[in-house]
């Protein structure tokens, strides 16, 4: 009965407080996204060196949208894997945590990949 309670009334609102989460990250997103495309624009460079900044600006900032919205994710996986009920939530706890380490540190690997270009 426990678990059933949980999944009914506490998931909702623990999903609700991820999805905040992620809004909050992609507000950060689009203001530095905009705000940095808008002084590129305005400043007198070339437009291919506007563009080749923007762009690369845009792709540092997408990289840090996905991993900064990540944490809420596993935060949120991990405290479900705890109701999972009859089932090994210990086993999917594990994974999780190898998943999180991966993503992370993928993300971070796909950052530094992009700064040597």
């Amino acid at each position: 009965m426990r678990y059933w309670l949980w999944w009914s009334l506490e998931f909702p609102l623990r999903s609700g407080g991820c999805l905040l989460e992620d809004w909050r990250c992609q507000q950060r997103f689009w203001r530095s996204t905009l705000f940095y495309g808008w002084r590129v624009a305005r400043s007198g460079a070339s437009w291919q060196a506007q563009w080749e900044r923007i762009a690369r600006r845009a792709c540092a900032d997408g990289i840090a949208l996905c991993h900064d919205s990540a944490p809420a994710r596993f935060r949120l996986w991990r405290r479900a894997c705890r109701h999972l009920g009859p089932l090994d939530g210990a086993e999917w706890e594990r994974c999780l945590r190898r998943s999180e380490r991966a993503w992370l540190s993928g993300w971070v690997g796909v950052g530094r990949a992009c700064s040597r270009l």
